[in-house]
């Protein structure tokens, strides 16, 4: 009784709560989609920085071959090393990505931005779950108080919907 009074002197109204809670719950969505969209391109950077490594790691060789007197040899010498710097660039050309820009630290220091965001995203997201959850709670034991149904709440049906 103590936590439904407590609860209802808190809250101010009902509709005013349960307008909180879907504004609370939408924003949570929003941060999450914002999270999953992030995650797919830092996927994307992810793999276009590992074949610049490639690349970058393995050009000195395949400019050793074209330069090598004897570029059977050479090749049969560093075919591993030559094989990835050609499959790094195709898969950099495939990318859009122009070689003789290429700036791996410029990659590597977006996709920390990247992981930082998204970082703080999935903080967002996180506090306004536990937020909705209090809030929720809080309109359960009103409603218990009140003696209302709790299926009148138009806030317990989004609730549910969004968890």
């Amino acid at each position: 009784m103590k936590i439904a009074a407590q609860n209802y002197a808190e809250a101010e109204s009902i509709t005013k709560l349960e307008h909180e809670i879907s504004v609370k719950t939408e924003a949570g969505k929003s941060a999450k989609q914002s999270v999953v969209e992030l995650e797919h391109h830092i996927k994307g950077l992810a793999e276009i920085i590992k074949y610049a490594e490639q690349y970058r790691a393995n050009r000195p060789y395949h400019i050793g071959y074209k330069k090598a007197k004897n570029p059977d040899a050479y090749f049969r010498r560093y075919e591993s090393q030559i094989i990835l710097y050609g499959g790094a660039r195709r898969m950099l050309e495939q990318a859009w990505i122009n070689l003789k820009s290429l700036n791996v630290d410029k990659l590597k220091s977006e996709y920390q931005e990247l992981i930082k965001q998204k970082n703080e995203l999935t903080s967002t997201y996180k506090t306004c779950e536990k937020e909705v959850r209090e809030l929720s709670r809080k309109l359960e034991n009103l409603n218990q108080y009140l003696g209302r149904d709790p299926v009148q709440s138009e806030s317990a049906k989004l609730q549910n919907k969004s968890l």
